[in-house]
């Protein structure tokens, strides 16, 4: 068939196209080159992933222990550690290759399972929750004037009788724990579903109205509110989820969570057809 001679559009960009099977290879040196220098290899999974929180703990991990991690696509992982006997890079490996699935990764460590499990529990961080979280409680709010918490809470630290009430505040707050909203987000709160109007100025709410209930998977609107009403339900949270070393081999810890919240790492991709975009500690 002839060489179609329609128009082509030329692109004057200097950036180079990534080689693909390039990238694989470094990768695969990076991490045969982490399991050659790590006495303990780990499958960890993050709830609600946050990039400060995760490169804060590299970097804390890197310098007392020389952990690093790895978080990429999985098919390329497994096959720098080996998927069969044949294979496996070291001893007992494929077993940890065959776990590998999912928003999952790995660190690599000198520190057992005890010392690193304190230190991802130094690292716990609440955060605000983002569409896709599961709601750890329910937050309703009570008819009438709108008031939201000056400052931003943990959900799981208020006492169980005040998150059962209304809007999750005691009886007759103090004016230095609530506030009431600016009447110009009147608009942006009945946009994001609350049936509200203004009453002299003052935002009012028609009827009770529940932002969510416990179990809900969080909308982007519900994950909204809940952020305008400084109420935080996610947590940066490492699971362990499987442990080899040379000498035992592989040991699975944990049970992999498809409901584990918002685990993926900010702007990763978990598709493994690119494999070249996957990320490792340098």
């Amino acid at each position: 068939m002839p060489k179609s001679r329609r128009n082509k559009v030329v692109s004057l960009t200097q950036t180079k196209k990534k080689n693909s099977a390039s990238a694989k290879k470094t990768l695969l040196e990076k991490i045969r080159a982490s399991a050659d220098a790590a006495t303990h290899i780990y499958i960890i999974q993050v709830a609600n992933m946050r990039n400060a929180v995760l490169k804060n703990l590299r970097a804390s991990l890197k310098e007392s222990s020389n952990t690093s991690f790895s978080f990429g696509h999985n098919r390329v992982v497994a096959k720098a550690l080996g998927v069969d006997t044949e294979s496996e890079h070291r001893r007992g490996l494929q077993a940890l290759s065959a776990d590998i699935k999912g928003d999952v990764g790995l660190c690599f460590s000198s520190l057992a399972p005890a010392e690193l499990k304190s230190k991802f529990q130094d690292q716990i961080h609440t955060d605000f929750a983002r569409n896709g979280v599961i709601a750890t409680e329910t937050f309703t709010l009570p008819a009438g004037p709108v008031v939201r918490r000056i400052h931003p809470i943990d959900v799981s630290s208020i006492d169980s009788e005040t998150r059962a009430l209304p809007g999750m505040l005691p009886p007759n707050p103090d004016a230095d724990l609530v506030a009431p909203f600016p009447n110009n987000m009147e608009t942006q709160l009945r946009a994001l579903g609350m049936p509200t109007l203004l009453k002299g100025g003052v935002i009012t709410l028609m009827r009770d109205y529940t932002v969510c209930s416990r179990g809900d998977t969080l909308s982007t609107n519900q994950a909204q509110l809940l952020k305008h009403f400084n109420i935080m339900m996610a947590k940066f949270d490492v699971r362990i989820l499987g442990h080899w070393t040379e000498e035992n081999g592989y040991e699975r810890l944990d049970e992999y969570r498809s409901d584990g919240g918002e685990n993926r790492d900010e702007g990763a991709d978990d598709d493994d057809e690119n494999d070249d975009d996957a990320e490792m500690d340098e």
